[in-house]
């Protein structure tokens, strides 16, 4: 079995990072690379239990650049074969040509001087880069596992450049676009699927994961419901959450980091705590109890998650403790001063904390209004499930009348609010809708583990990147023919552009009398067991599930006034990527 060269394995981060400095002189190199090679052996230690079925496997290794991550994947896994699939091989030619020449090498090098799509597998039998594969016998979508005799490995980290999207300049995100590729060929069973479902693990640049794996609802897009569609998607790295990320309500996040831990202690997966997060970390450290002691305060929809909470928390603890004063200097002469020229002798610390103090009492008046409707709702939603829960209940007629009085008083309630607070109920609203522990809509919540953070100075040039899995989910890629999963696709994004809108003025935007053709055909819609809801008006785009999708395309074929999939791809907006790296 071929060893890694040691001049490769063990080369020093500075020294790497002057080499890869000389390469960004010499030639137009934008993708990132990973240049932590204790960043490398903890992600495959987090990886380790899933990783076992692979060893011996072949690997396709697109955009391997410096080959630090390959050489660490390579010695762990010690494939079969190991394609290295580099655009600019010149450019990497210090890095590659070592592995490539060793004695007994695993290594090749894939010639795309010679047209090759190094994301088809065809391409890889065909040039007999992969021969193995070919007499690998075509498992189709009844395996449990899938092709596990593959594996792909991808640096998708490259900065967005500029598509047209029927005449208009939008930023394309190169990861975006292969992650729904990726999709699109496990549907199809085409692309590196032609012999099974294969797993992926790829490198993005950290912003670009919001869209694939989202934490909130209101992130919940087009791409991130492709891929529950079809696969499980988790972050094994990652950079830390940002006091600026959209948060849900602190509880939700602290209750999924609960059920994490849950999982990680019953799995034996350890993450090393200057590699968690700071929930999890103070989860760890300080206790469940201090944890909630400390986030008790901004369980409010209307507190939320702001770093100017703290600041003020700061501000007021200064002033009570004589940090500063109220006037400049805190001198007696300044209240003359204070009287002449108010503003100049104010300090800038209280003027501060006035302000702050403002903000929050306006957020104050808010809460009051916000909480009361988000209990109104979660005592509806309470309702309905009890309602159609128990087929047999001897009140039901008193509980209708019970719920109505509820859905007649909710109404009232939004009736009066104006568009930013409705904005707000409904976003905090979903939010709790799609949190339910371990039937969570969002793939974040069913985390088999914590991602490991990673730091941008393991990175070159240091911008900080994540590291995503995606395995298919096999058992859900029978459930529609290819008919309907084309039209699963455009109804997906046309829905999921307007996220925000009830189901029903959602369905109608995509053709007149779809409503009424559709929701009459798609029963978890209307059923709460099932994440629906009896008013339709509340079911909103962005919490349907992958059950309702389905069961939206299902019907949408079985429709005999349906538009076709040519008069709907008219209408919504499709994107000509152009030729990719």
């Amino acid at each position: 079995m071929q060893r890694v060269p040691a001049a490769l394995q063990k080369l020093p981060k500075s020294s790497l990072i002057n080499q890869l400095s000389e390469i960004r002189k010499e030639s137009y190199a934008q993708r990132i690379q990973i240049i932590s090679p204790e960043l490398c052996d903890d992600a495959l230690i987090r990886l380790e239990s899933t990783l076992k079925d692979y060893v011996g496997c072949d690997i396709i290794d697109i955009n391997p650049g410096a080959c630090l991550w390959s050489t660490k994947v390579h010695e762990r896994l010690k494939p079969r074969r190991h394609i290295l699939v580099e655009p600019l091989p010149n450019v990497y030619d210090r890095f590659i040509r070592p592995l490539v020449d060793a004695p007994g090498s695993r290594y090749a090098l894939a010639d795309l001087n010679i047209p090759l799509d190094k994301w088809n597998l065809g391409d890889y039998i065909a040039k007999d880069l992969l021969p193995e594969q070919a007499h690998v016998e075509d498992l189709g979508v009844d395996s449990p596992d899938g092709n596990t005799t593959l594996l792909v490995l991808a640096n998708m980290s490259r900065n967005t450049r500029a598509s047209i999207i029927k005449g208009n300049i939008r930023k394309t995100i190169d990861s975006h676009y292969r992650v729904f590729e990726y999709v699109r060929a496990l549907e199809a069973r085409s692309g590196f699927h032609s012999k099974g479902p294969v797993r992926m693990l790829m490198w993005m640049l950290d912003q670009e994961k919001v869209s694939i794996l989202p934490r909130t609802i209101a992130s919940r897009r087009r791409l991130s419901v492709c891929n529950e569609l079809s696969c499980d998607v988790e972050e094994i790295v990652g950079g830390t959450v940002g006091p600026h990320v959209s948060r849900r309500e602190a509880y939700i996040d602290l209750q999924s980091s609960l059920l994490t831990a849950e999982r990680m202690k019953k799995s034996g997966v350890v993450v090393p705590v200057n590699r968690m997060d700071e929930l999890p970390r103070k989860l760890r450290s300080d206790g469940i109890d201090a944890v909630i002691q400390s986030t008790r305060h901004s369980n409010s929809a209307t507190r939320g998650n702001r770093t100017w909470h703290k600041e003020l928390d700061d501000l007021r603890k200064g002033f009570a403790d004589g940090s500063y004063s109220q006037f400049v200097g805190g001198l007696p002469g300044y209240e003359e001063k204070k009287r002449k020229n108010e503003g100049k002798a104010v300090s800038p610390e209280y003027r501060k904390m006035q302000r702050l103090n403002s903000i929050e009492k306006s957020q104050r008046k808010d809460k009051a209004a916000v909480d009361d409707i988000l209990i109104n709702d979660a005592q509806i939603r309470a309702l309905q499930l009890a309602i159609t829960s128990d087929e047999h209940m001897d009140d039901k007629a008193h509980k209708m009348q019970e719920l109505d009085e509820l859905v007649d008083r909710y109404r009232k309630l939004l009736a009066r609010q104006n568009d930013t607070r409705l904005n707000a109920i409904h976003f905090f609203a979903d939010d709790r809708v799609a949190w339910s522990g371990d039937s969570s809509l969002l793939m974040w919540d069913h985390r088999t583990a914590e991602p490991i953070v990673a730091q941008a100075d393991e990175f070159y040039e240091p911008k900080t990147l994540a590291l995503l899995d995606f395995r298919p989910k096999v058992s859900s890629l029978q459930s529609l023919t290819i008919v309907q999963q084309r039209y699963l696709d455009e109804i997906v994004l046309s829905l999921f552009t307007r996220a925000a809108v009830s189901i029903v003025p959602a369905l109608d935007s995509m053709a007149p009398g779809a409503a009424d053709a559709i929701i009459p055909n798609a029963p978890s819609l209307r059923d709460p067991r099932r994440g629906g809801r009896m008013d339709l008006d509340q079911l909103r785009a962005r919490v349907l599930t992958p059950e309702m999708l389905r069961e939206i395309a299902v019907a949408w074929d079985g429709w005999l006034f349906k538009p076709t999939l040519a008069e709907m791809s008219r209408y919504i907006p499709q994107v000509d990527y152009g030729p990719l790296e």
